[in-house]
């Protein structure tokens, strides 16, 4: 029997944590762990969240991560709140024996910040547990464990998943695409300025938008979930996309001639 082994990689919020659920389970041919707390995993037991959450805040939501396997690799993801990724995974690998990890990583969005900034932030802020954890995006350091960051949308330009997302939507979903555009190009700058949009909330909104027609009601991290954005023909079609399932692949020694799943 072959020993499984473990991969952990830390997000900033939810839609980055469906986003790489989705690459996984339909690009790279993982499973989703079934929630059901007596199949978890012994190894991943100590980031079962108590409730209520820190400070006794009853609706704060639990942090539990995603977790998915396939033959002998177990991931997790964990969806650290944002700016507070940094403390809140080190405050849980503090509880761990992360020295029996296989891999370690970090997909951050750039935001208006430059990657390299971003990859400094992340370096500086894991030193004392991973001493060799990269400053630059797109980096692979291959140790035990192996440690990688991935600054989103493309290792080297400002933007966020959304940015991303946004191309996956041209290729699968043009014609909404093109008609949710039309719709928020009709906000003046006054408008916007006045709602309060932070830079990348358009790609945001866009997808917001198409979210809508394709589960009315539903949220982005819904739509990136269950909907066709990450799929086969956007792999094939977006470079921006196969450059993170290729780190992903890297990382976490997946082979790409056994990836996909139907």
């Amino acid at each position: 029997m072959v020993e499984r082994r473990y991969a952990l990689i830390g997000v900033e919020g939810n839609h980055d944590q469906a986003f790489l659920c989705r690459v996984l389970n339909k690009l790279l041919g993982f499973k989703i762990f079934n929630g059901k707390e007596s199949d978890l995993d012994a190894f991943w037991r100590k980031f079962v969240p108590k409730y209520p959450a820190r400070g006794g805040m009853l609706y704060k939501r639990l942090d539990m991560p995603s977790v998915l396997h396939k033959e002998e690799v177990s991931v997790a993801i964990y969806a650290g709140e944002g700016s507070n990724l940094i403390q809140n995974l080190v405050a849980k690998l503090s509880d761990i024996d992360y020295s029996a990890l296989l891999a370690f990583g970090i997909v951050a969005d750039a935001d208006k910040d430059s990657p390299d900034r971003v990859g400094d932030t992340y370096c500086a802020g894991f030193r004392e547990l991973f001493p060799n954890f990269p400053n630059k995006p797109g980096v692979i350091i291959e140790s035990s464990p192996r440690l990688g960051l991935y600054v989103l949308p493309d290792n080297s330009n400002q933007g966020v998943l959304d940015t991303l997302i946004c191309k996956c939507g041209e290729v699968v979903y043009p014609e909404f695409m093109r008609r949710a555009r039309a719709y928020i190009d009709q906000f003046s700058q006054e408008e916007i300025q006045k709602i309060g949009w932070k830079p990348f909330d358009k790609e945001k909104a866009i997808v917001a938008t198409v979210a809508s027609v394709l589960k009315p009601g539903g949220t982005n991290t819904s739509t990136i979930s269950q909907n066709n954005w990450i799929c086969s023909d956007t792999i094939a079609t977006v470079p921006e996309l196969n450059s993170i399932v290729s780190f992903l692949e890297n990382l976490l020694m997946v082979d790409p001639a056994n990836s996909s799943t139907p």
